[in-house]
């Protein structure tokens, strides 16, 4: 199948070939050449028939060579269809990289999957990448004209039959490649939704309740994105959604562990008090220097603000216009608003602290003053067992609908389609080539009558001066004899 590629450049090296020969022959009998005898030549042009013949044989031959060879090496387009690729991202926030395509790893896997016996770096010269936007004169100065390109065209080279495969076949092992290797490290990141609890063995009971609202925040807070995409979506045979599944867990969060958090309180329950009772002592005397430090910052802003003069604290009212093109007075703001806003959210975090620290004496004063019996301590022991499944059910929940939805939507991240031959192109290009084949013979069939007699003028020229050289050469012979007799 390599021959049909070369069908196309040698009837180009012929009809280049005929000119040549076309226009040497014009420079040779053009000064036996008159306008009215290539009229005469051109109405009885001989071979006629011949001529059409060679041109519809011309035809045929390049238009079933570029047919076939656009039909045995399409090309192939790539096409990227997810939101972030217009920003020239990956799904997962990164930056995109054309050249992976066509990387040394890419091809190596492609040669191993389709065992083809080639190496890497012959493959490589064999595959071309190129998009769109590469036949555009960009400027790149101007924003208007940086555009990042969404879709990839990937041509082989029909020399790869060589080496036992077809462009097709090869392009089709890259597909594949490649969308297994983008989809494993390039599509949403969705390790979050697998649980562990290996770290719960040994931990104190209220810290239990700590390590699972933490697991259960990082299903909550994933399942969002999803339900903004599609809010409505449902797996098929299930009721649940994104949104319903996100209440079950929030809900999880303000009954069953604040629940399980009130009983642990209520008994005092520790896995070992003296420790517990140490480590809260100990947090709240990083908190107090935390508090401290906020309550220092906030005092400072109080005393900047009390130090502007009333004169510096006054405020511009400007005239503009809002989103919505509706007029207003806008206020500027000033540097006694900044530290006022700061001097707030110092105060607040400093009002947390003490709620932390505040909670942490609590929880150490309960552990100090009970004493639970085993009794308390099984009862709490299965509630986390409880709390565990019931955690783990709602992250099989949200792993299933989350795969299933996923898996639907990757299917439409990348769209490939090869290209089908343009048989009215093809057609029109050949009969281009034809006209000039055509041309080429038929300019030679014209000239042909001036050239042969062109040669035949030489021919009796040279018959001319051989006789008159002869009969010199016999007077010559005849002076000789007459002068010896």
């Amino acid at each position: 199948m390599v021959l049909l590629s070369v069908i196309e450049p040698v009837l180009i090296l012929c009809t280049l070939c005929l000119y040549i020969i076309l226009i040497w022959r014009i420079f040779k009998v053009k000064s036996k050449l008159q306008i009215s005898e290539l009229k005469n030549g051109l109405g009885k042009l001989p071979k006629k028939r011949k001529i059409a013949i060679a041109g519809l044989a011309f035809f045929l031959i390049c238009f079933a060579g570029r047919l076939l060879t656009e039909l045995w090496s399409p090309s192939m387009l790539m096409a990227f269809n997810y939101e972030e690729a217009s920003k020239g991202q990956n799904p997962n926030g990164t930056r995109f990289n054309e050249s992976d395509i066509l990387s040394d790893e890419i091809l190596k896997k492609v040669i191993e999957r389709g065992d083809l016996k080639i190496s890497v770096e012959k493959l490589s010269d064999l595959l071309t990448l190129s998009t769109p936007l590469d036949s555009q004169k960009l400027d790149v100065s101007k924003e208007s004209d940086m555009k990042i390109s969404t879709e990839y065209w990937i041509q082989c080279s029909p020399r790869v039959s060589m080496y036992r495969t077809n462009p097709q076949t090869v392009l089709n092992f890259l597909v594949d490649v490649y969308r297994e290797n983008f989809t494993l490290n390039y599509a949403e990141n969705d390790s979050v939704l697998d649980l562990s609890f290996d770290g719960l063995e040994g931990m104190e009971y209220l810290d239990v309740k700590d390590y699972l609202q933490m697991q259960a925040t990082k299903l909550k807070d994933y399942l969002p994105g999803n339900s903004n995409e599609s809010s409505s979506y449902r797996e098929e045979g299930s009721e649940e959604t994104f949104a319903s599944l996100y209440e079950k867990i929030q809900n999880f969060i303000d009954v069953e562990l604040e629940r399980y958090g009130a009983f642990v309180l209520e008994n005092g329950l520790s896995s070992n008090r003296d420790t517990y009772q140490s480590r809260m002592q100990y947090a709240n005397h990083i908190l107090e220097t935390s508090r401290k430090k906020d309550m220092a910052a906030h005092d400072v802003r109080i005393e900047a603000i009390d130090s502007y003069n009333a004169y510096m604290t006054r405020f511009v009212l400007i005239p503009t216009y809002d989103e919505e093109q509706e007029f207003y007075m806008s206020r500027t703001k000033v540097g006694v608003d900044y530290f006022a806003d700061e001097a707030t959210e110092f105060l607040e975090s400093a009002t947390e602290t003490v709620e932390k620290m505040e909670r942490n004496t609590y929880a150490s004063a309960q552990i100090g003053k009970n004493n639970p019996t085993a009794q308390i301590h099984k009862q709490a022991n299965e509630q986390i067992e409880s709390l565990k499944a019931e955690l783990l059910n709602l992250a099989d929940q949200s792993r299933e609908l989350c795969d299933t939805y996923i898996e639907e939507k990757r299917d439409g991240y990348m769209q490939v389609s090869f290209t089908s031959p343009s048989v009215p192109g093809i057609a029109i290009r050949c009969l281009l080539r034809t006209l000039l084949f055509v041309a080429a013979i038929g300019g030679l069939a014209l000239l042909n009558p001036f050239y042969r007699e062109r040669g035949q003028s030489r021919t009796g020229g040279l018959k001319a001066v051989m006789k008159e050289k002869k009969r010199k050469n016999k007077k010559t012979e005849e002076g000789a004899r007459h002068e010896r007799t």
